[in-house]
């Protein structure tokens, strides 16, 4: 897919997966489970209270297409599992991607309110969703912002 579409746009771009590869100490995902029995993906808790980010690469892709497009309209909607995350991931994210501005970084412990996110900033912004485009490496995710008419695409739209 050309990058084009994202042209003028107001982009919000999902982090692990899309930014950066998903991919934390050597994996991928697991079963990992806290004291408690929650799931924490394939992160451990200690690798969640901890800067995880040093070693995870960015994708040059989007480092590429993000870079020609204006900063004022790139915004990172992210998840996280703890408050921790948020200081790592834009610590990671000044140091790859600088020209996204802090107070364009969106992280929310839910990936359900994504959507409710971006309406949010559809009526913040004043535009209508056509005016956005959102990408996520989350077909679900993507295909629930597509029912709420916000453009949406896959990371690999963009891979080239």
């Amino acid at each position: 897919m050309n990058e084009e579409v994202l042209a003028s746009k107001y982009v919000f771009v999902d982090f692990d997966g899309t930014l950066c590869e998903y991919r934390y100490f050597g994996h991928v995902s697991g079963k990992t489970v806290d004291p408690d029995g929650r799931s924490l993906g394939g992160q451990s808790l200690k690798e969640l209270l901890f800067d995880t980010y040093d070693e995870v690469r960015p994708l040059k892709t989007m480092q590429e297409i993000l870079k020609k497009l204006d900063p004022e309209k790139i915004y990172v909607l992210g998840a996280i599992v703890t408050s921790n995350e948020i200081n790592t991931k834009i610590k990671w994210l000044r140091k790859h991607y600088p020209y996204i501005k802090e107070e364009n970084m969106i992280f929310v412990a839910d990936l359900d309110i994504k959507i409710d996110v971006l309406k949010e900033y559809k009526k913040k912004l004043n535009i209508n969703f056509e005016d956005m485009a959102f990408v996520d490496d989350k077909i679900t995710t993507i295909r629930h912002a597509e029912e709420q008419g916000i453009p949406s695409y896959h990371i690999t739209s963009f891979v080239y």
